[in-house]
């Protein structure tokens, strides 16, 4: 018989009992009394030990707590929180045969919205983290540093196999290939983006660090690394608008009104500048893809479901061992906008025009591993956490990482 100590409560199990664990946000105090009562309940109903309850804090999000609870020896570790929380204790998790629950309890609750986990029902999300089926899931790994362009144009291909470069950028000769868009690209013959003497890209990387500098007025601190250097993402990183938005969101206002402070935020932040951008994607096939991309908006998603009813990128998996990639741009001021709009907003499923047809123009591709370069600095949002400004991003796929707790088919 061993015993576990929570708080000065001693948890007991019997022989072969299993032990579960559950990290929690702190912060989500309102919510969590009716919560703990229910789990708790749920958890003994489906013969697990326990629970021993963990606390998150600013300093450790849910990663060293998800890694003490699997030396105590838990079958079981529940997440109870926001996107934050959960994609911490999935870094803790993840590779282990562990299996992990989702209790939501933030605004946009994004990882339990694509894994089919109930929100805004505790109880019935508790039920599914006790009682549910362990499927696996995917899990992205994102590191922003800084790399120089490579000297290949857009459009041209490479096979990683055959040049044994997975990790690295070919050099193959640069071409003048258009934009996805239609629109031509620098007369630069390399690709790269020389801020020191394009007065249009010096413009731009002006405009982007006044952005930077107005979404960042207040003290603030970064996200760390959930693992060595490394940010686990369950469902998107976003550069560009999408990072805009999360850092000129409000929290009294995100408190009162939810994802809606989201929505506000997006008005803020319809005057994003345009990112020049070099996108090498290893794509389903093994092929090496390197292209320029201009965007206001770039996601690296693992999931496309989003709050009200929004499905982003519709092809997107969270198992299917593919990263989805979406450059988002408009034109044309606030008709740029509408247009974009009407291709997602809800009741159907986004339906994209082509890009050199449309005012709001979205340019998808799917692959394993991506790496960005940016023509200026801009901010990078992970499933909601704000990370510093960069020039660079990596992003890897770990399929099948996960075992969630989900509901029955």
């Amino acid at each position: 018989m061993t015993g576990f100590t929570d708080g000065g409560t001693r948890t007991t199990t019997r022989p072969g009992q299993p032990l579960a664990c559950v990290i929690i946000n702190p912060s989500k105090r309102r919510t969590t009394t009716a919560v703990r009562g229910v789990l708790e309940r749920e958890l003994r109903e489906a013969g697990y030990a326990g629970p021993v309850w963990l606390e998150t804090s600013v300093s450790e999000p849910g990663t060293m707590q998800a890694r003490l609870a699997l030396a105590a020896g838990a079958r079981l570790v529940v997440a109870a929180g926001g996107d934050g929380t959960v994609r911490s204790v999935a870094a803790g998790v993840a590779g282990t045969e562990a299996r992990m629950g989702i209790i939501p309890l933030g605004t946009a609750n994004l990882a339990a919205r694509n894994l089919g986990v109930p929100v805004g029902a505790p109880r019935a999300a508790a039920r599914v983290a006790a009682h549910g089926v362990d499927l696996p899931a995917d899990l992205a790994w994102v590191r922003t540093e800084a790399w120089t362009a490579p000297d290949v144009g857009p459009g041209r291909t490479e096979s990683a196999e055959t040049t044994g470069e997975a990790d690295t950028l070919g050099g193959d000769t640069a071409t003048n290939a258009p934009f996805p868009d239609g629109s031509p690209p620098s007369t630069d013959p390399t690709g790269a983006a020389d801020t020191t003497t394009s007065p249009r890209l010096s413009a731009e990387a002006a405009r982007a660090v006044r952005t930077i500098q107005r979404a960042t007025r207040k003290p603030r601190q970064w996200a760390r690394p959930t693992l060595g250097d490394e940010h686990a993402c369950m469902v998107v990183a976003g550069i560009g608008f999408d990072a805009g938005l999360v850092a000129s969101t409000r929290p009294a206002l995100k408190a009162r009104v939810g994802w809606g402070a989201y929505a506000l935020a997006a008005m803020e932040n319809l005057g994003s500048p345009r990112m020049d951008l070099v996108l090498s994607l290893l794509d389903e096939t093994g092929q090496r893809r390197v292209e320029r991309l201009r965007a206001r908006n770039l996601l690296v998603a693992n999931g496309g479901r989003l709050p009200a009813g929004i499905t982003l990128l519709p092809e997107a998996r969270t198992d299917d061992g593919l990263l989805d990639i979406a450059a988002i741009d408009t034109v044309a001021g606030l008709a740029g906008w509408s247009s974009l709009a009407r291709q997602v907003l809800p009741p159907y499923a986004a339906r994209y025009s082509e890009p050199s047809r449309s005012l709001g123009r979205v340019v998808l591709r799917r692959g394993g591993e991506v790496a960005v370069q940016l023509s200026a600095p801009a901010l990078v949002e992970v499933d909601g956490d704000l990370l510093a400004p960069t020039q660079g991003m990596r992003v890897r796929i770990d399929p099948g990482a996960l075992l969630i707790r989900r509901p029955p088919t």
